[in-house]
């Protein structure tokens, strides 16, 4: 009888997880299907609501069934199941909509042009591959993820813009249209692109992450860096280019609707939902044929060959395979002679000239603005976690994987947001990659290709330890593409032999050093030594009164107010138009630096004490932005009508309830994978809010975003305290109602740093921080790491939705915009790297540091246009060097038509929203570089010694 009893407690624990969700799974058909199940009988989510949540509980569930069949499957089933992961995701998405649609008596009827689908995959995988391919290689060879692969892309698309408006290209790109494809300018654009973006590459590297290569850093400190960069280059193009939407021509003939291919195609009907006697499958064969534009036939040739180029170089010559050593053990290929620096060049010179030469290629295509990288960077991001993250021949297939789910899903969508009266629904098809992503990654954490990769490894052992082999064709898909890209490239080597004959001079144009870069070096190397020297100053001896030790308790505390104090003084001194806006300007500065301070103290507690790079904090805080807004919205304007304060706790025990299950099948989940997946998450959000008609209230019709909700204590603080306190503080009339938010947002964050502080000083504050140290010892100390997580994730949620909950109120209205990485993540991580990872006294100054950033730029671009103002001769300045450096030393690369494209009044004047942004990740990189501790570094435990050994002998 024990016997059975452990053995069926053995089954149950194995099977408990797979039992409860086969329940849950039919709980949710039932409800979908019959109206009926737990969430229809408990009454409270009603209408739309209702649906979308048993449609969620169905999808989830229904993802741990597949992921318990792929983990069980073994033999030649194993590679079959996971190979057909995306085509199981695809159907659980199908049959989830068809039960809905079912329930509700609806009939929808999804068409799938067959061409259409297959080469709009085919320019999609193209597009992604433009930023994939070079983010793969600098996984492959620097081991760190690089956020500013899109910018170096995007820096390709404005150089083929520069050279179209030259003297030299202008006219042939705005010739006539003669029926006759010009190809000059495009070759020259995709070639220039690849040197010009390859040098800069080099040029970054160089610069920005040798230094810290040096040093050691990890890759998680390289990979934060990179969002430094992207925001410089971010910031510098917007500086040069404006904002403005341009549209690359490389001949009028590539622009018109019959430059294309005509691809004969067969249409497929899927009709899903109360079908009655019609079939699932209507297959249409007299079908127009399907157009294919020259410009994406030439984005994929472009992309193809770039690609084939990098596979030759990686595995038919000596700088491909001293690559390959760096990367398999740098440690080891640098005692074998091989020079490791050069190769990190060589790979930045490679990733960055394949982005810039697919963003020439791409700006044939889209339009062309600072914004377009990062809406290829995600996706980007998607494929090479899907594809094994170091494997160019995993990217090429994942991303023609991702580019199939980009493709069938906008049909797909349309189709559903046409049945459910959502004529916006097609907005999702830009984070179907992600969502995706997500749902490969809670079913294999390492990948499809890394699983895969697993899989045949353990194959092979098996095979020669039972000596025998065979072959199935299921199993072997990888192997047969893998093959196939062989014979290709040995078909490439073929025909380009004359190439192999010349190497030398091939290495030695990757090697060669040309004067800018000399003179650049020298520039920095100055920089440097001066910097050093103001370093240097730190350490001259000083008395003893005056050494102030920032890891000490004291001096922490002693450092904090001094800055403090000063930027509290400049708060005060900042110029303002009469002493009511000073109010304004004060009470909005400390809202603002309560929020900040918020969002910077949850970061903290993910990244700063358990180790958990978390880029999704405004996912968290948007949460409680979109909840607070929606819930207590009037009814009559498709809000609910809750009081403020009854949403906001909602919203806050929602995020926190979120935020403890996103933990269980994302902790999990490798250092960077994790970074991916929460900032996905974030603009998953952000797209809901423009695309979905639930997230929009305030107003009678369907505009987008949500206003008009209800403000804490408004009514209270109109009612005639805001009287007294004005007349109390020196006003002629009312207080501003954002004072009382300032004292509220500063209360909550005092209240909130304080809470922390008891939590942190306790034992589960110990294990943080020993899960961040060291997992494995952690968890053999007895840890639970997952259950710690989940606690870490759901308190730092909580305390982020209260963020947005204050910033929604701040605000008056919630904007898809607010959501906006580049607005919101980014800045919080300055503020993290600023401040300090664990210690919450720097978050404080880092937020303190980064609002007072932003009201400094307000103050300058008022004084612009205002000479009585102190900063009126800085901007005049500014703007005299920054007119110097676009027409005098600009112009000895581009050309005046350029200029004027930019600035079509004439008047080239630096737009200071976009210094702030270069300046902020400036900061990142040097703080990074400088003090990778932060002002206010983390006071470490160091227990007292009672005494030496052998003191009371």
């Amino acid at each position: 009888m024990a016997f059975l009893s452990n053995n069926f407690r053995k089954i149950h624990i194995a099977h408990s997880w797979l039992i409860l969700s086969l329940f849950l799974f039919i709980d949710s058909y039932i409800g979908l299907r019959f109206g009926s199940g737990f969430l229809s009988w408990s009454g409270i989510p009603k209408g739309d609501i209702l649906w979308i949540l048993q449609s969620l509980e169905m999808m989830a569930f229904g993802i741990v069934i597949v992921n318990k069949a792929v983990k069980s499957s073994t033999g030649k089933f194993k590679a079959l199941a996971l190979v057909s992961t995306p085509v199981f995701l695809f159907l659980l998405a199908l049959f989830t909509l068809d039960t809905l649609l079912k329930g509700k008596e609806i009939t929808t009827i999804f068409y799938y042009n067959l061409s259409s689908i297959s080469l709009s995959a085919l320019y999609w995988s193209a597009a992604y591959m433009t930023v994939a391919v070079g983010l793969a290689l600098t996984y492959k060879v620097q081991k760190y993820g690089n956020f500013a692969q899109a910018e170096i892309m995007l820096l390709g698309s404005y150089v083929a813009l520069i050279m179209m408006w030259s003297d030299m290209f202008f006219p042939i790109s705005d010739a006539s249209s003669d029926g006759i494809l010009n190809y000059r300018l495009l070759v020259a654009s995709a070639i220039s692109a690849f040197v010009i973006c390859g040098f800069i590459g080099v040029i970054i590297d160089k610069s920005v992450y040798k230094p810290l290569r040096k040093r050691f850093a990890s890759a998680q400190v390289l990979m934060i860096t990179s969002l430094g960069v992207a925001m410089l280059i971010r910031a510098i193009l917007y500086m040069r280019f404006s904002a403005k939407t341009f549209r690359f021509i490389p001949d009028k003939d590539w622009r018109l609707l019959s430059s294309n291919v005509e691809v004969p195609t067969q249409r497929v009907d899927v009709v899903v939902g109360s079908r009655m006697e019609e079939p699932f499958i209507n297959i249409v064969s007299n079908v127009g044929p399907y157009g294919f534009s020259y410009s994406k036939i030439a984005l994929v040739v472009g992309i193809l060959i770039a690609i084939s180029l990098l596979m030759f170089i990686m595995h038919k010559t000596i700088l491909g395979k001293k690559m390959r050593a760096v990367s398999d053990n740098p440690d080891l290929a640098s005692t074998s002679g091989i020079n490791v620096e050069n190769i990190h060049s060589t790979s930045s010179f490679l990733s960055a000239g394949i982005s810039g030469l697919g963003g020439a290629l791409l700006a044939a295509i889209l339009p062309v603005n600072p914004e377009l990288g990062l809406s290829l960077l995600l996706p980007a991001f998607a494929v090479i976690v899907l594809g094994s993250i170091t494997s160019i021949p995993g990217v090429i297939l994942a991303a023609f994987i991702i580019g199939i789910v980009r493709a069938i899903s906008e049909p797909l969508l349309i189709g559903a947001g046409n049945a459910l009266d959502r004529p916006t629904a097609g907005g999702f098809a830009e984070v179907m990659p992600f969502i995706f992503l997500i749902g490969v990654l809670l079913l294999m954490p390492s990948g499809l290709g890394n699983a895969l990769h697993k899989w045949n490894v353990s194959r092979f052992k098996n095979l020669e330890k039972q000596k025998r082999k065979s072959l199935f064709f299921v199993t072997d898909l990888f192997e047969v593409f893998s093959r196939f890209l062989t014979q290709a490239i040995n078909l490439v080597v073929q025909r380009l032999m004359i190439i192999k004959s010349h190497r030398l001079f091939l290495i030695y144009i990757i090697q060669v050093k040309s004067y800018i870069l000399e003179l650049y070096f020298e520039v920095l190397n100055r920089i440097g030594s001066y910097l050093q020297i103001v370093l240097n100053m730190a350490k001259w001896p000083t008395p003893q009164l005056l050494k102030i030790d920032k890891e000490t308790n004291r001096g922490s505390w002693i450092i904090f107010g001094v800055l403090l104090f000063g930027l509290i003084l400049i708060s005060i001194l900042l110029p303002s138009v009469s002493y009511y806006t000073k109010v304004m300007q004060i009470a909005r500065i400390v809202a603002l630096l309560g929020i900040f301070s918020l969002l910077s103290f949850s970061l903290n507690i993910h990244s700063g004490f358990t180790g958990m790079t978390n880029f999704g904090v405004i996912f968290f805080a948007g949460i409680g932005a979109v909840l607070v807004g929606i819930l207590s919205a009037p009814i009559e304007t498709n809000g609910y009508g809750w009081g403020a304060l009854e949403a906001t706790i909602f919203a806050v025990l929602l995020a926190a309830i979120i935020g403890w299950l996103i933990a269980y099948p994302t902790a999990r989940l490798r250092t960077d994978y994790f970074a991916i997946v929460t900032i996905s998450l974030g603009e998953i959000l952000r797209i809901s809010l423009q695309a979905e008609p639930l997230l929009r209230a305030g107003t009678v019709t369907s505009a987008m975003g949500i206003s008009n909700y209800e403000l804490p204590f408004k009514d209270w603080w109109n009612s005639g305290f805001s009287d007294s306190v004005g007349s109390f503080i020196g006003l002629p009339g009312q207080a501003p109602y954002v004072l009382l938010l300032a004292t509220l947002s500063i209360s909550l964050c005092f209240l909130t740093w304080w809470i922390i502080s008891l939590l942190l000083s306790s034992p589960w504050g110990r294990i943080l921080k020993s899960i961040r140290e060291d997992e494995e010892v952690s968890q053999h100390h007895g840890h639970n790491i997952l259950l710690h997580k989940a606690a870490s994730l759901a308190l730092g949620a909580a305390i982020a939705a209260l963020g947005g909950a204050l910033w929604a109120w701040l605000n008056t209205a919630v904007w898809p915009d607010f959501m906006s990485p580049i607005r919101t993540t980014f800045l919080i991580w300055a503020v993290f790297i600023v401040g300090g990872k664990g210690n919450n006294k720097g978050m404080f100054i880092g937020a303190f540091i980064i609002v007072l950033v932003e009201f400094i730029f307000n103050v300058l671009v008022v004084s612009r246009s205002n000479s009585d103002l102190i900063f009126h001769s800085l901007t005049t300045y500014i703007d005299k060097i920054f007119g110097w450096i676009i027409y005098d030393l600009g112009g000895l690369i581009w050309s005046e038509r350029s200029i004027i494209e930019a600035f079509p009044k004439g008047t080239v004047i630096l737009e200071l929203s976009y210094l702030k942004l270069a300046l902020i990740g400036l900061v990142i990189i040097v703080a990074l570089r400088v003090a990778p501790k932060g002002l206010l570094p983390e006071i470490l435990f160091k227990p007292k010694r009672k005494g030496k050994v052998g003191e009371n002998e």
